[in-house]
């Protein structure tokens, strides 16, 4: 009996056929010589419903659940889009997804056995065809029933699987002979088994596999869990009983129809409808795919392909929109993604930027928002927390748009900059690989790009798929101790036994180069952005933790010389090093809490770092923070601080955990194993965390944000400092207050930093540096008016402007800061006026002078100038058969250079100069410069000249 026989094709006499055309067996109640599959038959239903009635989205929904409801099903809630339980994907794509891998490797039972769920699924191996094709989708609803199979409870499997799925087809008012069931073979992740494609008038409505069998090195083997895993397109269910031309017509409701007013198209139902017949036995996977696709449709409709593409993009690009705003409403709406250049973000600007594009074809005046804002309106029947996290979605698509006109503005110039670089190099083209930097790097789309260049610009008709493609993969960080801890027992964890122990006795297993293993441990190891504690083992000094698997090593300073194995040992953790990264970790949760009120629930972890000395927390967040919102944040996490809340924490089954407080608990990434770890400030913010925390919020003792920056696209860093931390912190700022001026009020010492743009630290240094250079620049300002004065009798009196300054607020450091700003460009200008008065001066000597030997000298001391200052002057008062030398004394240095348009040799006559005055020269035969300094330099340098 073959593996695809079941009961209900017994009982029905169903015939198994071979399908003439591809060669695939399929099962029928009637004979048939076709399986009815595209390419080997088209679309039956357009215009010609199978079903006794038409029903939308929210309707075919909800007839899905309720028939199997009524069929012993535990119906369950949709799990998050965006997959925060897994580690190695970030989107939800397929039901099974929710899954795996904890209910499949039988770590967790199953939240219901058997089961029904309507799961939002993402995929983007399709985007460049969203639109084209009459059914391909980013966002699709994966209506399943599942049902989880072991030795100690079995459920159901093939036989009840098809019979269910029969039954809810035929309840559904379709004929039984339009309904087939191709054999076919399901694979992935290590795991395969038969399936039935179910197929009703040319379309595919379900895949039903049987998960049981894993795929080894020597054949399949027998799943300990056989799987139901079946997946039914919501949207084609809604599309066949609605007969639409195509997928979205049916399931795009009145956002469609909204769009469609704000734009003049002419639809054509036959058109598109042709086009969908034709385009459901095609796989068009590029242009040539979509070139003969598009010929095809104009040879049967008799229309040229020109006129077709003027009927059917408009349209195209229409329903692209639909879908990728929709894919990106969930996605903003379930879990921390901002539009950005990495990870998850990456995918959501993809969506937003397409859309953005599209509206510009189209002509449409509409923001992105506001078409947001439609979705949400149509789904928020039945995803009310769409309408719940409505202004937070809408506020991530206004920034996103205007992030892309900004983008905009700046394209024009970084495409020129590519373009001059090509040409340079003979190239007459723009690369796919450019395309992608400049997507990828700057956010330019190759549509953008072709519009601003003036290359020749090829662009791939799956290009987003290209890019999805790479960036799909999740990067996991797999930085772990290669030490070989095979064979060796897991390591008692009693740091989760009693957190505030402090001393313990424990016995040695294993030493391992300069590791100590023990049978039992108080030292947290490194985890989580946790470091590790510190402390001592019998008196050598424990200075790093880690744990490999079940296995806890201890880094010791020094050599394990005199260290026994299976001796008894005393061991005692640093408690003020213990304390303190409690202190920062508690902290991490309360500001995480504090971030997603003030900022919005798009407001997520995306890392962590807690050290003795600072807490550092990423968040998720499309802007650089407001010194207003970072003072929101501090102050309602102080707030959390002083209320003294009580901090839970304990073990939970997985399941359970998921089902109290949601998905938001994997702040920190996916959580291993099925019970984990729930650390629940009361009231505030519930995480599962492996590391260390107070029991009480009030244990924190303060809370001190010190720096906020973006550190990548769509994430901003939040540093701070708390408990035992903060107060010296404190103690150190009032240490710099008293360094600079003791009656400074606190709060401005921040504000101060930024001003002159240092640490708090560098701040009295940086201070004083300044109102040094402020009051040499007054110095010099008045040695240069005097200089001026004696060769054109002009006065100028900057350097009365400065006065001496008193740092005791942020508006004087201001005034600091700007006077130096000021007496620099005043220092600026009178060099220029002295400049041109010597060049004029210079050139009269010249002018006046008398030749020896063919060549004019001339000699001139000034003060105050650069030698490029000196050079320049050289330069543009030296005339043919003249020789300059001239000399710039500041203080105790002096700089000179010798410039020569005659036969005499600069360098010589510089060297000359250097041994009279003990100094240096370097240079050429036309020009040379030179140094020397000490006290009178000034007549120094001048007897020297005098003596050339």
């Amino acid at each position: 009996m073959s593996e695809y026989e079941v009961e209900l094709f017994r009982r029905e006499n169903f015939s198994r056929n071979r399908c003439e055309k591809c060669g695939k067996f399929f099962w029928s109640i009637e004979k048939r010589e076709i399986c009815g599959e595209p390419p080997c038959d088209e679309y039956r239903f357009i215009g010609n419903p199978p079903t006794k009635k038409a029903l939308n989205l929210h309707e075919m929904r909800e007839f899905y659940l309720s028939f199997f409801e009524k069929n012993s099903h535990k119906r369950i809630k949709r799990y998050p889009i965006v997959a925060r339980w897994r580690n190695d994907t970030f989107f939800t794509i397929a039901s099974i997804s929710c899954f795996q891998p904890w209910v499949l490797n039988r770590t967790i039972e199953p939240p219901a056995n058997p089961l029904v769920i309507s799961q939002t699924c993402l995929r983007f191996n399709d985007i460049d065809n969203v639109g084209k094709t009459g059914r391909h989708l980013t966002l699709f609803e994966m209506m399943a029933h599942h049902a989880f199979n072991t030795n100690e409870k079995f459920v159901y499997f093939k036989d009840r699987t098809v019979e269910l799925c029969h039954n809810l087809l035929l309840e559904l008012g379709i004929p039984e002979e339009k309904i087939l069931y191709i054999e076919s073979e399901w694979s992935g992740g290590g795991n395969s088994g038969p399936c039935f494609e179910v197929i009703v008038e040319g379309v595919e409505l379900a895949t039903l596999v049987f998960m049981m069998y894993e795929d080894t090195p020597s054949g399949k083997r027998e799943m300990d869990m056989q799987v139901v895993d079946t997946g039914y397109g919501l949207e084609r269910f809604t599309w066949l009983s609605n007969a639409t031309p195509n997928l979205y017509e049916a399931i795009f409701g009145d956002v469609l129809s909204r769009l469609k007013r704000e734009v003049d198209i002419e639809e054509n139902e036959n058109v598109i409808g042709e086009y969908s017949r034709i385009a459901g036995m095609m796989n068009v996977e590029n242009s040539t795919d979509l070139n003969l696709l598009r010929k095809k449709v104009s040879e049967r409709l008799k229309i040229e392909v020109d006129e077709l593409v003027r009927i059917i993009e408009p349209l195209e690009n229409l329903y692209a929109i639909c879908d990728h705003t929709r894919a990106l409403m969930f996605m903003l709406n379930d879990g921390g993604i901002v539009p950005s250049n990495v990870k998850a973000g990456y995918f959501a600007r993809l969506l937003a930027r397409r859309t953005l594009r599209a509206l510009k074809y189209l002509g449409l005046n509409m923001r992105l928002s506001e078409i947001l804002k439609l979705q949400i309106s149509y789904f928020k029947r039945d995803f009310p927390e769409l309408n719940e996290n409505k202004e937070d979605i809408l506020e991530l698509c206004d920034v996103e748009e205007e992030k892309y006109e900004n983008t905009l503005l700046r394209g024009r110039k970084i495409i020129a900059k590519i373009e001059n670089e090509l040409r340079n190099n003979g190239i007459r083209e723009i690369s796919l690989n450019h395309l992608i930097h400049l997507y990828d790097s700057h956010g330019l789309t190759p549509d953008i790009v072709r519009e601003f260049s003036n290359l020749r610009v090829n662009i791939p008709e799956d290009f987003y798929i290209r890019i999805a493609r790479m960036h799909e993969q999740v990067e996991v960080d797999n930085e772990e101790l290669e030490i070989d801890v095979g064979g060796i027992e897991p390591t008692t964890l009693l740091y989760y036994e009693n957190q505030n122990k402090r001393k313990f006795k424990a016995r040695i297993i294993k030493k391992i180069d300069n590791f100590i293993i023990l049978d039992r441990t108080c030292f947290y190891p490194e985890g989580g952005g946790q470091e590790a504690d510190h402390g001592s083992i019998d008196g050598l000094d424990v200075i790093d933790v880690k744990k490999i698997g079940n296995v806890v090593l201890h880094k010791i300073s020094g050599n394990l010389n005199d260290v026994v194995e299976s001796q008894e040992v005393n061991c005692e953790i640093d408690w003020g090093r213990r304390l303190q990264l409690m202190q920062h970790h508690t902290a991490t949760h309360i500001i995480n809490g504090a971030a997603r009120r003030v900022l919005g629930n798009h407001s997520w972890q995306a890392g962590a770092h807690k050290s003795e000395d600072l807490g550092r927390l990423d968040i998720t967040h499309h802007s650089r923070l407001k010194r207003e919102e970072i003072d929101r944040i501090e102050k309602l996490a102080n707030r959390i601080v002083e209320e003294n809340r009580e901090i839970e924490i304990k073990f939970m089954p997985r399941d359970e955990a998921e089902k109290i407080y949601g998905f938001r608990i994997y702040q920190g990434g996916a959580v291993p194993g099925g019970e984990i770890r729930i650390v629940n400030i009361k009231g505030w913010d519930v995480e599962a965390c492996g590391g260390l925390h107070l029991n009480s919020t009030k244990d924190v003792g303060g809370i001190k944000i010190i720096n906020a920056k973006r550190i990548q696209d769509g994430v901003i860093r939040l540093e701070f400092k708390a408990g035992t931390a903060l107060e010296k912190y404190l103690e150190r700022r009032m240490e710099i207050i008293r360094m600079i001026n003791a009656d400074l009020p606190e709060n401005e010492l921040d504000d101060i930093a930024s001003i002159f743009s240092v640490d708090i630290e560098k701040l009295p240094d940086t201070i004083n540096r300044f109102r040094s250079e402020l009051s040499l620049n007054k110095k010099k300002l008045h040695d240069l008016e005097e200089k001026i004065y004696e060769i054109s009798g002009k006065r100028y009196e900057f350097g009365n402007k400065y006065e001496d300054i008193v740092i005791d607020s942020a508006e004087s450091a201001r005034k600091l800061f700007r006077d130096w700003k000021s007496s620099q460009k005043d220092l600026q200008r009178l060099k220029n006026e002295l400049k041109n008065l010597l060049i004029r001066e210079i050139s009269d000597k010249f002018e006046s002078g008398v030749e020896r030997n063919n060549v004019k000298i001339v000699k001139k001391i000034t003060s105050l100038l650069s030698v490029g200052e000196l050079i320049e002057i050289a330069r543009k008062s030296t005339p043919t058969n003249g020789l300059l030398i001239i000399a710039s004394i500041d203080e105790d240095t002096a700089n000179f250079v010798v410039y020569s348009n005659s036969n005499l040799n600069s360098l010589s006559i510089a060297r000359k100069i250097s041994k009279m005055v003990d100094g240096n020269a370097k240079g050429d035969k036309s020009l040379a410069i030179g140094w020397c300094s000490g006290k009178n330099i000034g007549s120094v340098i001048e007897n020297g000249l005098r003596e050339i």
